[in-house]
């Protein structure tokens, strides 16, 4: 490990690129270890991990994007009005702030692809279905949404984390795959790299951040209730019972 970074810094990247690395290398981490963890299951492994077609169109994974960023933005008013500052959210502004958008490619990869496939495939995937069978869909969700929040190191950013890992946990139950919440986890954190990158910010003031917080949170409210409009009689939040095999689903 020291090999590496020593090799890594001499290559001089941006803080950008370091920032990218970072997430990339904890990615391949996350995603070894939610291989090797459900490789001891008895079911194929794509399915263990909810890597199978869900039941939702594009429209509706697109509706559940916006809905995290939505919450994402809310969170965000929540931490501002608050006062909190933390190490983490620091390091990402600071690295991010005015870099030109042709300078964002592996960014963008590392740290919205890359990072989105890591994280949901260890915690929605492996944590989060390997509790439902044994504890149930309510606790399954709560304990992996803790744990996703323990992951960022930080109470602040860890209480949000904690919060958007709730609603990615009952949009991967929902569906019974965890490619809708993959899909709408990279949209949030891409379109958080491109708003810092262009220093785009929302008015601030107390008004304007409560107005942020509850149109924030209403978003994320009517992305859930989607999912189970049009619902089969029955349907129940269970990842399994969600799957469907159809072509072009997400």
């Amino acid at each position: 490990m020291l090999a590496a970074r020593l090799a890594l810094a001499t290559l001089a990247l941006s803080r950008a690129d370091e920032l990218a690395t970072d997430a990339l290398a904890s990615a391949a981490v996350l995603v070894l270890a939610a291989v090797a963890i459900a490789s001891f299951a008895r079911e194929p492994l794509a399915r263990r991990l909810g890597l199978g077609a869900s039941s939702l169109g594009v429209g509706r994974v697109a509706l559940c994007a916006i809905g995290l960023a939505g919450l994402s933005h809310a969170a965000e008013g929540v931490v501002a009005l608050a006062g909190f500052s933390t190490v983490g959210l620091v390091r990402f502004d600071d690295a991010l702030a005015g870099v030109h958008l042709d300078d964002l490619a592996f960014p963008l990869l590392a740290l919205s692809l890359a990072s989105a496939f890591g994280e949901e495939l260890f915690f929605r995937g492996m944590l989060q279905r390997g509790l439902e069978p044994r504890f149930g869909t309510v606790a399954a969700i709560a304990v992996t949404s803790i744990a996703f929040g323990a992951a960022h190191d930080d109470w602040t950013q860890g209480a949000a984390a904690a919060v958007l890992g709730s609603y990615l946990g009952v949009v991967a139950a929902r569906t019974g795959s965890i490619r809708p919440a993959i899909a709408a986890h990279a949209v949030n954190n891409a379109l958080a790299l491109v708003e810092k990158s262009i220093g785009f910010e929302l008015p601030g003031g107390p008004i304007a951040t409560l107005l942020e917080i509850g149109a924030g949170v209403a978003l994320g409210a009517v992305a859930l209730r989607s999912l189970w409009a049009r619902s089969e009689p029955g349907d129940a939040l269970q990842p399994r019972a969600g799957c469907t095999d159809e072509p072009g689903d997400a």
